[in-house]
């Protein structure tokens, strides 16, 4: 039983200015700075330059404080005080004693209070977080160690390293208690540890393996068994089987499965598992959870060959799966705050067709509400370890907490069926390339080379583990060649969207790549002053939400709002002097970008085998890659996205020998057939028709249309599926465009779509 303390918490500290000692109500789960804000002590942060002004609490110690009532305990149980996630340095007092130390934000800290919690009188609960930039300091950096600019603080620190400033989030390094506060009866016997994985999935059969620890107060371990139920629907499965010892292994096959798929495959089928300790036919412990029959598998290569050939995909229940689908970082800037962003930023990638989402390794472990979702709607998960665009620390001490936090992650994981893959960091073996210094390898990384793979390896030994994203070899960092890497970023120059970075990329499976696009109007005037709306490349309030922390015109990240204005200027000849111009403009060039590199992947299929594109939703209010603005309002590109994921897509290919390729791709399980034709959008003449058959989850090509690259002309495409028509489009010519013409060509296919003109802009 659980008594969760989220009530009369209050916050103490001293103010960085005035000296004084300040007492304010907190919020738990929650993030001192937001407290901060609640109680008129600082301004909001994410509005114009004030994030600038949160420098000075960095120094700052933070002490909660609650009291509580402890519960009546069952003789041999326990009881614990569980803190879920406390970001990140500081210790927990109990009536004055001290229980233990913070030194993690992404793992939960347990400690024993039995005897210790008085039942009937109140508890005094004390947890204090320390500045995490102050304890960073006692770390002595060695200079084979590496990371971003403003990240060098976190180095040694297991905080999310976003929090430091990066460039797709603010610096504000805040703390808290982000997650819940609970006490806990821990019965005497209990199941400890249970995996419960699949080794093959057919529709026939599966077969699966259940391994186990439990703990218990029996002097000897005689008469104890088990009983495992499985319910999906009106299918049960059950098995009854004897246990000998406080740990063991069972495989098992359950005939005529309901199989777990992604979106657009099948059914996430999840089954209800039960399963009991048995103890002389008593059951003395009860563990419930949900889980998939499936596999997944990661099929690739180290490397691609001077030829091009090599392999980076995922094969769901044996069969090859296209993967369409983006990055998730983390839903809120200042963590703790605002859990319900979560589930609605979910349910955004799920409106936009995406069957896999990749937890990028600069943000946090995502908790159970994440998977759950995953899990009951056919989304893989592709998750990083809490490590990204650093060489990090290769000592023991770091190594030994590397690995106890990804036990305790991947304990808590691994039965969620939508889990993929676990990938050792974000652009570390990059980092390889940044650091300069000398030769650095990563098969040096001993933290991505063994701790992490000894891990998952000892608590996941069936799910892939993939060392680095992009994983490369030594030979490949050797020559600066990042483009035989199977699997790449791709990020690149950001010039012409069509240009031959992106068109001619060597890349199998992207996990990166995006574009710029400003939110719309009205959400500017939301976060930044009526005199600072208009972009300038040294304009502080801009630069401050495009990420450059303290509005720095010379930092690293100050590059971003120029390089919006040259997209633009690239795109249509000029920069609109007009404010709602200049959004519509800038929102036009990442539509098209984020739905051409779609589109060239799945022209491709199965050359190319994925593409998770950069990226759903801000963190905050900023100007970004993202396509949904931190105030939910869609850019042009969500729409355009939204069409080019879907199952059944015409598609037509960039101009070569006076021609455009025409090609349908199908992601369906099964075969699609059907009419197409396609048309100019404006005038509606007709340029070709026809009819299309295609296999499952292929890509077949149509003929070709004549054209001259030399003229820009917006082409609808039409295709029929299942008696319903669809529609696209295609762009033709060279940049730059007409940016009233292709206003005009936006609305129009906008209305094709259904899609309410104010609902784009």
């Amino acid at each position: 039983m659980r008594q969760v303390l989220e009530r009369g918490w209050t916050l103490t500290f001293t103010h960085p200015e005035s000296g004084e000692t300040m007492t304010i109500p907190a919020q738990v789960p929650g993030n001192v700075i937001a407290d901060l804000h609640r109680a008129g002590v600082v301004p909001d942060p994410y509005f114009g330059l004030n994030s600038a002004g949160l420098r000075i609490w960095e120094f700052v110690d933070f002490e909660y404080r609650t009291g509580f009532r402890a519960p009546e305990t069952e003789p041999g149980e326990r009881l614990e005080l569980v803190l879920e996630g406390a970001d990140t340095i500081g210790e927990v007092r109990l009536n004055g004693d001290l229980l233990g130390e913070l030194d993690n934000m992404f793992i939960e800290h347990r400690f024993d209070v039995t005897g210790r919690a008085a039942a009937g009188t109140e508890n005094r609960l004390a947890v204090l977080i320390r500045s995490a930039v102050n304890a960073a300091r006692k770390f002595h950096r060695t200079p084979d160690t590496f990371t971003l600019a403003y990240n060098y603080e976190g180095l040694y620190l297991r905080k999310a390293g976003h929090t430091y400033g990066w460039d797709i989030a603010p610096r504000i390094v805040g703390g808290g208690l982000w997650r819940g506060v609970f006490l806990e009866q821990v019965p005497a016997d209990r199941w400890t540890g249970v995996l419960l994985y699949t080794t093959h999935a057919s529709k026939q059969l599966a077969k699966l393996v259940l391994d186990w620890n439990f703990e218990t107060a029996a002097e000897r371990l005689t008469g104890f068994g088990a009983r495992l139920v499985m319910k999906h629907g009106e299918s049960r499965f059950e098995k009854q089987f004897r246990i000998d010892f406080t740990s063991g292994r069972t495989a098992f096959e359950i005939a005529d499965p309901h199989l777990w798929n992604v979106r657009g495959h099948g059914d996430p089928a999840l089954y209800d598992v039960t399963l009991e300790l048995l103890h002389d036919g008593e059951t003395v412990a009860v563990r419930r959870f949900r889980t998939g029959i499936r596999t997944v598998r990661l099929d690739r290569t180290e490397s691609l060959s001077p030829g091009g050939d090599g392999e980076f995909r995922f094969l769901l229940n044996g069969e090859p799966l296209f993967v369409h689908g983006s990055n998730w970082v983390p839903a809120e800037a200042m963590h703790g705050e605002a859990r319900d962003r979560i589930r609605r930023d979910l349910e955004l990638f799920a409106d936009l067709g995406c069957n896999m989402v990749r937890c990028w390794g600069g943000g946090v472990y995502e908790d159970h509400d994440f998977f759950d979702y995953c899990d009951e709607h056919g989304m893989l998960v592709w998750q990083d370890f809490m490590l990204a665009c650093q060489l990090p620390p290769q000592d023991d001490d770091f190594a030994r907490r590397i690995e106890a936090e990804a036990t305790a992650v991947i304990r808590k994981l691994r039965n969620h069926p939508s889990l993929a893959l676990w990938c050792g960091d974000n652009e570390c073996d990059e980092a390889a390339l940044w650091s300069g210094g000398g030769e650095r390898f990563p098969s040096a990384n001993r933290i991505t080379r063994e701790v992490l793979k000894r891990a998952v390896l000892a608590n996941d030994p069936d799910r892939d583990y993939l060392p680095s994203s992009p994983y490369l070899t030594d030979s490949a960092v050797r020559l600066g060649n990042t483009g035989n890497a199977p699997e790449q970023h791709l990020w690149g120059p950001r010039d012409e969207y069509k240009g031959d970075f992106y068109r001619l990329n060597t890349a199998r499976f992207a996990s990166e790549t995006g574009y710029h696009g400003m939110p719309c109007v009205e959400s500017l005037k939301k976060f930044l002053s009526p005199d600072h709306l208009f972009p300038k490349t040294d304009d502080p309030e801009y630069l401050i939400h495009a990420a450059q922390p303290y509005g720095d015109p010379s930092g690293p990240y100050a590059y971003r709002i120029k390089l919006l204005l040259d997209q633009v200027e690239n795109t249509f000849g000029s920069v609109p002097r007009e404010l709602d111009k200049l959004v519509a403009a800038s929102q036009a060039v990442q539509a098209e970008a984020v739905k051409f590199f779609i589109e060239n992947f799945r022209f491709r299929k199965w050359n190319k085998t994925g593409i998770l594109w950069w990226n759903v939703i801000d963190c905050w209010p900023q100007i970004s890659d993202a396509v949904v603005d931190y105030y939910y309002e869609k850019k042009l590109a969500y729409y355009y996205i939204r069409n080019v994921q879907q199952p059944v897509l015409l598609m037509m290919g960039e101009p070569a020998s006076w021609h455009c390729e025409l090609r349908l791709d199908n992601n369906l399980p099964g075969p699609a057939a059907g009419r197409y034709r396609v048309s100019d959008l404006l005038t509606g003449e007709e340029i070709a028709a026809g009819r299309y058959e295609c296999g499952a989850n292929c890509c077949t090509g149509l003929g070709a249309i004549r054209v001259s690259s030399g003229k820009h002309r917006m082409h609808l495409l039409e295709w029929e599926v299942n008696g319903e028509w669809k529609c696209s489009h295609y762009l033709l010519g060279h940049t730059p465009y007409d940016l009233d013409y292709y206003l005009k060509c936006r609305d129009a296919i906008l209305s094709k779509l259904n899609i309410p003109l104010a609902g784009a802009e």
